[in-house]
Order: structure tokens, then sequence, then C-alpha cells
């Protein structure tokens, strides 16, 4: 099984080599490259597009919240970042993710980890779960409970400063709690990439359900950024890929052009006027409890409750 992934890769190798990279659909998957030996996995393909689609007349037509997965191959091992949603709008979602993840890792040792719990991140664990050439590795706080419920699956857990060494390529777990208690990104070393998931948003607001996270949050951010710095991160050069990241169309930003060093700024910029009772706000409509107004600041966005803001302030 593994001769025939890797004979497949070495096909897609060639034909890389020989035509400009491109965005490759696979089942109900969308495949692009970020940088060398690091791919994109979205899930949404022609037929059902990532995010918002309207009418003229504003109506809503078509909602795709396409949840993302990153895959980085080293000159010895891959690891996956995130499974996405759970797929049931497409009949070969298992074959066409398993396909391509393995095709693309070139037979090397394969890791799956999450940067968080939910379930629109961990969707296509069951198709993975039971593969013996998979290991996982996962976050401790938010993931412990998967060793009493896949007792018998490879995996280890880990906490902040874990580093995957793939070969050439390092990829360190930075702690991030406020969107769930536990949830972790990912600094790829010397490229200044990072994974988010959710944890900072992804171009519409990081969604914070009650005042521990945001607690949490509050020194978070400021820990990020000091980590980044400590890493000699190049923040001119930053580039974030959220968990949602069509949801950065809410931007405007630039064609090709990724969040990064002002948006992660301005995150910190939020958190500390809601702390101070000083930030822009306008309801949500979200229609969820807890989630009904957003904190603004430039481009970032603290989607939560104006009640429990105030009590936060008010040390209740």
């Amino acid at each position: 099984m593994r001769k025939l992934h890797f004979l497949s890769a070495l096909v897609l190798t060639v034909m890389a080599a020989c035509s400009p990279a491109k965005d490759v659909e696979v089942g109900p998957y969308t495949v692009s490259v970020i940088s060398k030996n690091v791919y994109h996995i979205q899930d949404y393909n022609s037929s059902n597009p990532a995010g918002e689609t309207f009418a003229a007349d504003g109506t809503l037509t078509h909602f795709n919240n396409c949840s993302d997965i990153y895959l980085l191959v080293g000159k010895k091992e891959a690891l996956v970042i995130d499974l996405s949603n759970p797929i049931n709008w497409a009949d070969n979602a298992a074959e066409s993710l398993r396909s391509l993840v393995f095709e693309r890792a070139q037979g090397k040792p394969l890791t799956i980890t999450f940067t968080h719990n939910h379930g629109d991140h961990t969707g296509m664990l069951p198709d993975f779960i039971d593969d013996p050439e998979v290991k996982f590795a996962l976050p401790r706080v938010d993931m412990a409970r998967l060793a009493q419920r896949y007792p018998d699956v490879d995996c280890r857990f880990f906490d902040e400063g874990e580093v995957f060494d793939l070969g050439g390529m390092q990829v360190e777990a930075i702690a991030v709690p406020g969107h769930t208690a536990g949830s972790m990104v990912y600094l790829l070393r010397g490229q200044d990439i990072l994974f988010t998931g959710d944890a900072i948003g992804s171009g519409h607001g990081v969604w914070i359900f009650n005042a521990d996270g945001f607690r949490n949050y509050v020194s978070a951010v400021p820990h990020l950024i000091a980590t980044l710095e400590a890493r000699n991160v190049d923040f001119g050069k930053l580039r974030i890929y959220g968990g949602h990241y069509w949801q950065k169309d809410w931007l405007n930003l630039p064609e090709g052009t990724e969040l990064g060093n002002e948006y992660l700024r301005d995150m910190q910029a939020v958190v500390n006027e809601i702390v101070a009772g000083t930030a822009a706000t306008e309801p949500s409509n979200l229609g969820r409890q807890g989630l009904d107004t957003y904190f603004r600041h430039g481009q970032a966005i603290v989607t939560w409750s104006a009640e429990q803001a105030a009590q936060f302030r008010a040390g209740e």
C-alpha cells in the first residue's frame, strides 16, 4: 500500500516540476500549495464553493463554512494539522482525503494533530483513526479524553513547546487558550508561517464562549506575540493561516495577501479595549446565546457576550 502511495507521489512530483502550482480538486476537497511541501486542503469544490453566496437583493443563497487542513511534508516525516468538517455532501470524501494526503506524504511516516477539539476541525477523524500507519500527537488540554475513546490508537499527548522535527522542517506548538481551553497554534520555523485554527479567528472574529475563555485570552495573545518575537519571526513577512480560510474575504485584503502582523496587533488591541471598556461594538446577529456582540479594532473581531464582558470588567 505504501509503495503505491509513493509511486503516485513520484508522478505528482514530476508533474509539479513541469508546470506552475495551481489549485487541484480531489473529490470534495481543493488543494493548494503554500510553499514547498506545505499544502492547504479545504473542504470545498466547484460544486460546493467556500463561504457565502448572495443574490442581487442580498439574500444568502449558498453557504459552506469550509474548514482547513494543513499538510507539511519534511524529508523524514509528514504532519497533518486538523481534519476539516465531517463531509456528508459527497460520497467519496474519505477516499479523496486519504489519497491526497498519502500521495503528497510520499510514503513518509504520518502524524496527525489538531488545533482544538471542535467537530468542524476533527470531522474526518473516523476515517484515519483505525489506520495502523497513522500516529496521533494531541494537545493535552483539549484532547486528553481521546485516550479513553480510542484506547488502541497510536497516540501521545503533548503540551506547549512541542517541536515536530519532520526533517528540514520544524513545527512548534504554541498554546493560545481562549476559544477553547487548550487551543494550540503551530509555527513553521524559519518560514514565518503560523497555522492557527480558530485561536485568533480567520478574518471574521474569534469566538469566546465564557469569562474563563476571555480571561485566558487576555494573556494568550501577548504570549503568542512574545513567543514569535523570541523565535525571531519576521513580522513583516508573517503569514497566518486560520481554520476557516474563506473568512479572510471579510477583510477585503488585496488578492494574494494573507493575514499577518497587522491582524495580530489589531487582535491584541481589541482585547485590551474590551478590558478597558472602550472597544467599538455592534450586534453580531448570529442568533447564538453568549455570542451577541462583535468587539472590533481594525481588522480584528472578538465575538462574545456584551453582558459577560461587562461582568468581567466589574470583577464578577
